[in-house]
Parts: C-alpha cells; structure tokens; sequence
C-alpha cells in the first residue's frame, strides 16, 4: 500500500484503501434514517434548511444524487431506497467491487471510477451531492469547483461523518491503544482535522447548516476488530504493532461489553448547505 501520490497536482489518496473493501462492508457503521429524511425533505421542499427558497430543479422522474467517494455503498444504499437516481463514485477498484457486490444491481443507481474532483459527470444534471466518511481526503477547491459544475442551480451538498463520542470512557481507552501503537496517531477520525475556514472555503461562506443525529450500535466483538483495524492509518497484515494493538482492543472490547455486544457510542454529523 502506498502514500498519497500526486496526479495533475491533485493528491490521489486512492491506494490507502485498496485491499480494504470487504472488510469496510462489513464492519463500517450505517446511517440513520432521520438524516436520511432530513435529506429528502431539503430536496422535495426546494428551500435550504432555513426556509429561503432554492432554485434546485429536479428532473421529471426526481432528483438525481450524486455519492461521492462512495466506497462500499453505506450511504448510497440507503440513497437508493429513497427512491433516488443515484450516481456513486468511487476511485478505488475494491471499495467499488464491495459496493457492487453489497448492492447488486440496480435500475436507478450508476457507479463510476472516477475522483472526486474529476468525476466525468454532466454540467449542472446533480441535485444533491452527498460524501460520507472521506471530504477530508480531497482536494479542496478543486472539489469545490467540481461541486459548481455538477449541481443544478440551489443544489446541495451533505458533508456527513461518524464521530465516536470521545467523551465515553472506552473511546478514550481506545484512543489511548492507538497512540501507544500507531506513530504520529492524532485522532481516530480524520475529519477532527477538517477546519472552519476550509468548510467556509469550501461553501463559499458560513451559511451552511450542522446537524447531529444518535447512531450507537451494538456490535460484537468481530464487528469491534474489524473496525479499527479498517482505519487508513491502523498497523497493516505483517506490522510488528498489529498484534498488540488488536491484544489491546480486546482487553477495551472485554471490559465494556456486556453479553457479547459493545454499545458503539456513535453520532452522525453533517454539515449542509449550497457551494456559493
């Protein structure tokens, strides 16, 4: 597995995750069905959260949306249950084939290789755009442009994320595994990094709304592995640190699961809003 390289002056962060796509399918949180309703309901009503209206149009048969860096289809599966044409993107051959293999075919949904500041889609055909879990892996403004091309006029896009409450006693314990175990650990999500000014960058200003929604889950203790261990920056098959570490989170998953299941203290945040 390699490091960022640069493409066309862009980063290309693509490879940090092949090899990974199974195991993202398995393990990787969902999302709740209040954002999802959130989400529909900014669409259908054609106003940006705040009641000014927007100038989004939509196709005959409905709105198209866009999910970008779609990995292995969380979010666009439950897109597509919303009766949406949804258009997935995704640069990494793995990530994509766990989407296609979990979702199967569908009539309204397309999956495209491509990143996500080049996704090769028509000028101004996309009414949402959604990305879960990777905004902090892009280019910004060259996003943000991309964002500009692609959305009909009012178009919005969803920043969405989960965060583990860090707050919980066990989330800190895990914390604390990875930051004797990982070199240069800073946070186990990388969106922590993600600032005001670039959000403001990004959007064009402070308009965007931020919402947050409950999403625990109970998990086992495979479920628990696995999702550490899927984190980009988590020791590799072969690290001299892996062991230790996964000796460690079983020694955390123990100590606060009860009859086999770890309540996962997990919330959803979004942020929201059109790219002026």
């Amino acid at each position: 597995m390699t490091d960022a390289v640069t493409q066309g002056g862009i980063a290309d962060n693509t490879g940090k995750f092949t090899g990974l796509g199974a195991i993202y399918a398995r393990s990787r949180p969902g999302y709740p069905a209040a954002l999802l309703d959130m989400l529909v309901q900014r669409v259908a009503s054609g106003t940006d959260g705040d009641g000014a209206a927007s100038t989004a149009a939509t196709s005959v048969s409905g709105p198209v949306v866009a999910d970008i860096g779609a990995g292995t289809g969380k979010l666009t599966a439950e897109l597509l249950r919303r009766d949406w044409d949804v258009v997935a993107v995704e640069p990494n051959d793995d990530m994509r084939a766990a989407l296609t293999a979990t979702i199967g075919e569908a009539d309204r949904l397309t999956v495209v290789g491509a990143p996500a500041e080049t996704t090769g889609l028509d000028a101004a055909t996309i009414s949402l755009v959604t990305v879960a879990q990777a905004f902090h892996w892009f280019d910004i403004e060259a996003f943000r442009a991309e964002c500009r091309r692609i959305l009909v006029p009012g178009g919005q896009v969803a920043l969405i994320w989960n965060f583990r409450r860090a707050e919980e006693e066990s989330v800190h314990a895990v914390i604390e595994a990875f930051r004797a175990r990982v070199g240069g650990f800073t946070g186990l999500t990388l969106a922590e990094k993600v600032t005001d000014v670039e959000l403001a960058q990004f959007y064009g200003g402070s308009h965007y709304q931020r919402l947050e929604y409950d999403n625990d889950e109970l998990i086992t203790w495979d479920t628990f592995r696995e999702r550490h261990l899927s984190l980009s920056f988590a020791p590799k098959e072969g690290d001299p640190a892996r062991e230790p570490l996964v000796e460690d989170l079983q020694r955390i998953f123990d100590r606060y699961a009860v009859d086999g299941l770890y309540r996962f203290p997990n919330s959803t945040h979004v942020l929201v809003g059109d790219v002026r």
